[in-house]
């Protein structure tokens, strides 16, 4: 009988754990899905520039704003204030609300008719998207180990890349789609353009997903010594105590990663647009073949970033991780110098691919030295504080810089090149040497 109970407890313990790895495994492929379609919806307008430009008469600057400023300044404010939210509500149905109202948003990006409205719209769907990243960072942090939350983070920061290369191949999709003489005699009878139906297409299917993390995802119980000890919420200035005092590093770590994200947006905002001008392609064509070199690049460059990270003792994971984007930004600054300058179609996309592959290892492993370093409860609003940052000042200002810079060379064609260029080089170079400088400021684990 003792037998008998015995085996029955290891198989009950074998069903739990199973359950355990299955659940997880669920709640960041659902959570991933999120990111993926909130980078759709954002970088659509990367390959509707043209149309935009024509049917709503707009400059290259405006078109930088709506990519740049006016989406990531109130993506970075609300991070803000839905930060003490993820640290103190539940944040699953955080999430499903925000899903819901950016998909809402997005969509009604579709019925604008001039800058104004369109520039509401883009507002709208990046104060939504504000909290996905902190809260599901959060979440990961709750259901996995240091070691295992790397792998998890990995996964989630896919999104960005898969998001981007699904808006860039489908959206050149949907508009060789609305080529066909039958397409656009249907278009005409709906009263609305080509650019209008895509942003009808990708923001709506959002609803669904919100609808799908509600009902189907718990959240999970917060862990780390904090609660433990208390469910309080630390007060702000005391999480900046631990940002800015505590812990040495992540001063350079931050400043790091806002010059890395600078690059990321400069070329997801204009590269296609790079490439429709340099090389004369239609935006259906760009779409076709920039998107999967961006997804590809993007998928490596993660998948990369877990091997890099390995087995690493937990106590190593830290100053490992720094030390692994330091060398990705390092192979980052000649690509990110020479992409937008070749005169080959092939050698254009292969180092754009570079970009996307060393651009990818880094934003992969970003979230990790804050879920490993600081207390469950402090955890959202660092999040929070970092994604204010990159958005407020590399979202804010590498698109609107690239923009600006092709304004005053006036010159459409060797303008930009330039302009992304000197953009997203100086970025990777600060980047590099930032996130090298943090690496140095973390201690050794004793006995390695």
């Amino acid at each position: 009988m003792t037998t008998f109970t015995t085996a029955q407890s290891k198989q009950a313990d074998a069903n739990v754990s199973a359950e355990s790895v299955w659940l997880g495994g669920y709640v960041v492929l659902t959570l991933f899905v999120c990111f993926v379609f909130s980078y759709i919806d954002r970088q659509i307008v990367s390959i509707l520039v043209q149309p935009l430009k024509q049917s709503l008469s707009l400059s290259d600057a405006q078109i930088g704003m709506l990519q740049g400023v006016a989406f990531t300044l109130c993506y970075a404010t609300m991070g803000v204030f839905v930060a003490k939210l993820v640290d103190r509500s539940n944040r699953v149905r955080l999430i499903a609300a925000c899903v819901a109202i950016w998909a809402i948003s997005t969509a009604m990006c579709g019925t604008a008719h001039s800058f104004a409205e369109l520039l509401v719209w883009r507002a709208g769907t990046a104060v939504a998207e504000a909290a996905l990243s902190p809260a599901a960072i959060s979440i990961f942090s709750d259901m996995f180990s240091p070691r295992k939350v790397t792998r998890a983070t990995s996964m989630f920061m896919l999104g960005p890349y898969i998001g981007g290369g699904v808006a860039l191949m489908g959206g050149g999709l949907l508009l060789g789609w609305t080529e066909s003489s039958s397409s656009q005699l249907w278009l005409t009878e709906l009263g609305i353009a080509a650019w209008q139906l895509a942003f009808f297409v990708v923001g709506l299917p959002g609803l669904l997903l919100a609808l799908l993390v509600f009902l189907t995802i718990r959240e999970p119980m917060r862990r780390g010594p904090d609660t433990l000890a208390s469910e309080e919420v630390p007060p702000m200035r005391q999480v900046i105590h631990e940002l800015w005092v505590t812990h040495r590093f992540i001063v350079p770590y931050f400043l790091g990663y806002v010059a890395l994200i600078t690059l990321f947006y400069s070329h997801s905002a204009w590269f296609p647009t790079l490439l429709i001008r340099k090389y004369g392609l239609a935006p259906s064509a760009v779409g076709k073949i920039a998107g999967p070199v961006y997804m590809l690049g993007g998928i490596a460059g993660v998948i990369s970033a877990s091997f890099l990270v390995g087995s690493v003792r937990d106590d190593q994971a830290l100053r490992k991780v720094l030390v692994i984007a330091s060398g990705a930004a390092t192979v980052l600054i000649p690509a990110a110098f020479a992409a937008p300058l070749v005169g080959q179609l092939w050698l254009t996309l292969g180092l754009y691919g570079m970009c996307a592959f060393a651009a990818s290892i880094i934003m992969a492993l970003a979230p990790v030295p804050v879920q490993i370093a600081l207390p469950n409860r402090m955890r959202g609003r660092a999040i929070a504080l970092l994604v204010f940052l990159t958005n407020a000042i590399s979202g804010s200002l590498g698109p609107y810089l690239v923009g600006r810079i092709n304004d005053v060379l006036a010159n459409p064609l060797s303008g930009l090149s330039w302009a992304l260029s000197g953009v997203g080089g100086l970025a990777a170079l600060l980047s590099a040497v930032l996130y090298w400088k943090a690496s140095t400021r973390v201690a050794i684990p004793s006995g390695d």
